[in-house]
């Protein structure tokens, strides 16, 4: 999982949003197993687990697959090019892909995704 610029930008704007964050924190899914994500955003009953990762689909799906799990919103933002259809194909569900190469723009992507 990256860490870094990225991290704190997507700390960052999940702030501003109001609300509260957890880095390197880990949620416990409905089959009782752990999963570490990079930050943990909670406001009111809502809550948001991100996950930072390079653009590699070995990466992405490991991440995705905690979807199955955890019953949360998880954003995956994915450094680099995903495939496209997987982005499109994630804009609909629980669990989002959003690609950046720069912080700012995780930073702008991470924003589109909440609203």
């Amino acid at each position: 999982m990256l860490s870094g610029a990225p991290a704190a930008s997507a700390r960052k704007v999940l702030e501003e949003l109001g609300f509260a964050v957890e880095e390197g924190a880990r949620v416990r899914g409905l089959s009782g197993f752990e999963h570490g994500f990079a930050l943990v955003a909670r406001k009111g009953d809502r809550v948001v687990c991100v996950s930072i990762v390079r653009a590699n689909p070995t990466s992405i799906f490991a991440e995705v697959a905690k979807g199955l799990d955890v019953p949360h919103e998880i954003v995956v933002a994915a450094e680099g090019e995903p495939p496209p259809r997987a982005v499109e194909l994630s804009r609909k569900g629980r669990v989002k892909i959003i690609a950046f190469k720069s912080a700012e723009e995780l930073a702008e992507e991470l924003k589109k995704a909440l609203a």
